[in-house]
């Protein structure tokens, strides 16, 4: 009740009180014969009374506003609780919803009201939701489990809902609460998660292949070291030991690249220079990359130095840029930068695996046709591939260097927009960094 509402109410009473007083005056005999000592009395009384009336208005006021900001209250921490919250009739019908709710799907909450909750479930995840809501209403049990909600703008999300039953109302009309919380971070991080368990037993199975097939090759070499000493040189014979040995060598090639892959290889590891080592190299590869591909380079005067391999990082740089060449098709753009970067403690979780500190960071961003999210998935895998014919470990071998490296890598990539992939390395020991982002 509103304090206007109040005042209206009691003035109806003081009406109502005047009126009795006109149907039933006071006797004549009511106050005459009153001694003044009763007189006292009775005024004394009328006085404690009204006093008690006044004490009773002040409490009634009191409760009164009590129960506004207990209102007040209520509605802030649902209104503005950190997750979703609905309330949905037997029907599937939402009756009521809470600000952050309407936030997370982009709408005003008015927009919700009396439409069916499944209107805003991704249309794969539907069955999920009927399955689910309609045990709830049979059984009464708290259901809670995941599916996606689609958008205002038609983007979706992962969401983990809360089902359970809270009242039975007199028609015998089921009504429910939905708890709703976004999940994607959470849903990214275990996809994450799932992807490092693979490929750690991927790359487990990977060392072990590579070092039996070390084995086998050992002998192959030897025996054909010994075939070139004691068999008789002829055009023929030296023709099929040449094929055997290039074969060897590719095998041998293909182990290498088992072995980094598999965070297993050995390395010489020493200080390079990013810059020094792609502007040495890039003449070495430019031939591999087509005569329509334009190559283009952004290397700083002043970098940071990384310890590596340079066989393992001209695997790393040659995989990279295969890539991007195949990703295109005719005439087209490969871009190649350094740049320094410091990771910090506010910032390390956008970069999985990844601990505070200085970084060099290698880029090559190509104009090719993209990738789809399945593919750029799947893009780290042994012997994946888009073609019909499969070209070996690729991009999974640079993942094992860098992961060697204590580094990490990105792949960002839309369709008919080019592919960007971003290599960090650690810095070598000593090498300092400001915020920003100048060597100190």
């Amino acid at each position: 009740m509103t304090h206007d509402q109040d005042k209206i109410d009691r003035s109806k009473l003081r009406m109502r009180a005047e009126r009795r007083m006109k149907i039933e005056p006071a006797g004549v005999g009511e106050t005459q014969g009153m001694s003044a000592e009763e007189m006292a009395k009775t005024i004394h009384e009328l006085r404690v009374h009204q006093i008690e009336l006044k004490m009773q208005n002040d409490e009634l006021r009191r409760i009164h506003e009590e129960l506004e900001e207990a209102r007040d209250r209520y509605s802030n921490l649902y209104d503005f609780a950190p997750v979703g919250y609905l309330t949905v009739n037997e029907g599937g019908i939402i009756e009521e919803a809470n600000l952050t709710f309407a936030t997370l799907m982009g709408m005003e909450r008015s927009a919700f009201i009396g439409r069916p909750f499944s209107r805003f479930v991704q249309r794969k995840d539907q069955d999920v939701y009927y399955l689910r809501y309609k045990y709830l209403i049979e059984s009464g049990n708290l259901q809670s489990f995941r599916l996606r909600l689609v958008r205002n703008d038609g983007s979706d999300f992962y969401a983990n809902l809360e089902c359970m039953l809270v009242s039975q109302n007199d028609r015998k009309l089921k009504q429910s609460r939905i708890i709703v919380s976004n999940i994607t971070e959470q849903k990214k991080l275990e996809w994450q998660q799932q992807q490092a368990q693979k490929m750690g037993a991927i790359a487990k199975l990977a060392g072990g292949i590579a070092h039996q097939f070390n084995n086998g090759l050992f002998v192959i070499v030897g025996t054909l070291d010994m075939l070139e000493m004691d068999v008789p040189k002829d055009e023929k014979t030296s023709q099929y030991i040449t094929s055997i040995r290039k074969s060897a060598d590719r095998m041998e090639q293909l182990t290498t690249q088992l072995l980094a892959y598999a965070r297993g290889g050995n390395y010489e590891g020493k200080d390079i220079s990013l810059v020094d080592f792609i502007r040495n190299t890039l003449p070495l590869l430019e031939h591999t990359l087509g005569a329509s591909i334009d190559l283009e380079t952004s290397l700083p005067e002043v970098i940071l130095k990384t310890k590596g391999d340079p066989s393992q990082l001209l695997m790393v740089l040659s995989a990279v840029l295969a890539n991007a060449a195949e990703a295109i098709e005719g005439k087209g753009r490969i871009k190649i930068a350094c740049r320094n970067e410091l990771i910090t403690k506010e910032n390390a979780n956008a970069f999985p695996g990844l601990f505070p500190g200085p970084y060099v960071i290698l880029t090559v961003e190509d104009s090719g046709r993209g990738m789809d999210e399945a593919t750029k998935k799947r893009v780290f895998e042994p012997f994946f591939t888009t073609k019909e014919v499969g070209r070996g470990l690729g991009l999974a071998a640079v993942y094992g260097i860098v992961k060697n490296y204590g580094g990490w890598i990105s792949v960002e990539s839309q369709i008919d927009r080019g592919t960007r992939v971003c290599v960090y390395l650690p810095a070598a020991p000593l090498a300092r960094l400001g915020k920003n982002g100048r060597n100190d």
